[in-house]
């Protein structure tokens, strides 16, 4: 988890160099929609594993291969010999937490948003 806090602190620091690389010149206007699009990259990142680590497909794949299983005579014949059960036994696996990538996300968003709000309110 500290992983992902420090590359969110490195990111920080890399998208005033990638301001200074692409436009040429500092205006906080280019920082916010910058580190807008980099919350967006964090949030995606941390949906994504998310979705991946709450099993959220294991039902389709698992339907899947019981279906060519079903389908297939060769498998039944060799799972008949073999006395092999189809069930299914998911084994027990570990993923990166979801949740830092969600929150660093988050934050990146919402302080963007406070910008763009401070600077269309109350100007630049």
């Amino acid at each position: 988890m500290r992983k992902v806090y420090t590359s969110a602190f490195i990111t920080l620091i890399l998208s005033f160099f990638y301001i200074f690389l692409v436009f040429h010149h500092w205006s906080l206007l280019h920082w916010v929609n910058v580190l807008f699009y980099i919350g967006l990259v964090y949030l995606l990142v941390g949906s994504i594993i998310f979705v991946w680590a709450s099993d959220f497909f294991s039902a389709f794949f698992h339907s899947f291969k019981h279906f060519l299983r079903v389908i297939s005579k060769r498998e039944q014949v060799i799972q008949e010999i073999e006395g092999r059960a189809t069930g299914f036994y998911p084994a027990k696996k570990t993923f990166i937490p979801s949740k830092p990538w969600i929150y660093i996300g988050l934050c990146y968003c919402i302080v963007s948003i406070l910008f763009s709000l401070k600077m269309v309110y109350f100007g630049r």
